[in-house]
């Protein structure tokens, strides 16, 4: 079975879909209802064999092939089953950047495109319920608060520009301020530990946390067949991580560098797919990455896309099948809505 899900996993097609036939040809012949639960049943052993080959990439390069293959034809169910070799995964390519990210990469796409298949509807539903919940909460502690005082205004407002001070890097100077900065954190420290206790990560989100960590450092290699891989990885992890906002906003904090300097100097197909991964990260985060975005990147989806109309108004039919065109199109397409997401309306 595991030289059979190797040859699934190869990049030539007849080779592949020949490999996927004799596996229905196996099921048939050994009594299993489907590839799935052939799969199953034999993961302890495949599991076994991935892992030992993981550890001699050098003679056995494809090992790697075998999981994927094994989450391509499979459901959530056999997620335990590979949850210790993934990190294995994880652990090699940390140990191999050089030479065999694009091969674990290709694993990884897998991965998360199949957690997003296992887990997207739940995720989606577990959000919606988590924001119906939040508002509940919130609708009973306005019934039960107090009038607000002029004085809570007052301090509200204060609060508001040192917060806002804080988080443009303008540190107020004086022992007062300082001493008055130090004490809503503290109140604030109970609800904050509770609230990461509630939002205790389940195992596929914690994988889109593990992988999404890797992301950011390979965002900036220097192949480009490895950062469109990356970004399309960056996409699905973001998918996944979706409900668990205290988790997701500062992963987008984190990697938030590498994507802007993707958007800005490089390949133009990186740069449509860093566009793509951009609308995403912007329709799970909201208006988090507004000041990011209008600083950042704006200005220049504007000029670019102001330095391309005079070569686009006078194109001929040929400028369609172009890259240029492709990636003018997708900032038209998406401008708007993106705007709208982050909440741009002043």
């Amino acid at each position: 079975l595991y030289p059979v899900l190797e040859k699934a996993g190869d990049k030539t097609l007849l080779i592949s879909e020949t490999a996927v036939g004799t596996l229905i040809d196996i099921c048939n012949a050994c009594g299993y209802d489907s590839m799935q639960c052939l799969i199953n049943e034999n993961s302890d052993y495949l599991v076994n064999g991935i892992s030992l080959n993981l550890r001699q990439l050098a003679h056995q390069p494809h090992a790697s092939r075998v999981l994927d293959t094994m989450l391509r034809h499979s459901d959530a169910s056999l997620l335990p089953l590979v949850e210790d070799v993934i990190q294995d995964v994880l652990s090699t390519l940390d140990q191999s950047y050089a030479n065999q990210a694009s091969t674990f990469l290709r694993v990884l796409y897998s991965l998360m495109a199949a957690l997003v298949q296992w887990f997207g509807t739940a995720c989606s539903e577990e959000g919606q319920q988590g924001q119906a919940a939040e508002r509940r909460c919130r609708a009973v502690r306005q019934a039960q608060q107090p009038p607000v005082t002029s004085r809570e205004v007052k301090q509200f407002f204060l609060d508001y520009v040192r917060q806002k001070q804080i988080a443009e890097g303008n540190l107020p100077d004086s022992d007062d301020d300082e001493a008055d900065l130090v004490h809503p954190p503290a109140e604030t420290e109970p609800h904050d530990s509770e609230a990461e206790g509630e939002t205790r990560l389940p195992s596929h989100a914690q994988l889109a946390k593990d992988i999404l960590e890797r992301c950011i450092h390979l965002l900036s290699d220097g192949n480009l067949r490895v950062r469109l891989q990356v970004l399309d990885v960056l996409e699905l992890c973001v998918t996944v991580l979706h409900p668990y906002e205290n988790h997701l906003l500062p992963m987008a904090h984190r990697v938030w560098p590498a994507l802007v300097t993707r958007l800005i100097s490089d390949d133009p197909l990186a740069v449509l797919r860093a566009f793509k991964v951009l609308c995403t990260l912007a329709q799970k985060c909201g208006d988090f990455l507004r000041q990011r975005f209008s600083k950042d990147i704006l200005p220049k989806l504007a000029s670019s896309l102001l330095s391309q109309a005079p070569a686009s108004a006078r194109a001929g039919p040929v400028y369609s099948h172009t890259l240029a065109f492709k990636l003018q199109l997708a900032v038209l397409q998406g401008l708007g809505s993106l705007c709208e997401k982050l909440d741009m309306g002043e």
